[in-house]
């Protein structure tokens, strides 16, 4: 996450690139689209797995 900061300030510094510009055009709205799109659709396959494992930690874990 952090990275991603970095290289966005990055961007806008060596580059003028605005991420806020860039997603408010058209081709941007578009691409957001479909990446949470891709995000919802893996998201729903691995989140019973996910889950399921999580709770097993949490059972693990002593109580303080």
């Amino acid at each position: 996450m952090i990275l991603v900061v970095i290289a966005l300030a990055l961007l806008k510094y060596f580059f003028n690139w605005s991420i806020f510009d860039a997603a408010n055009s058209e081709q941007g709205k578009m691409t957001i689209n479909y990446i949470k799109d891709v995000l919802n659709i893996a998201w729903s396959y691995i989140r019973t797995p996910i889950l399921f494992i999580w709770q097993k930690v949490i059972e693990y874990l002593p109580a303080r």
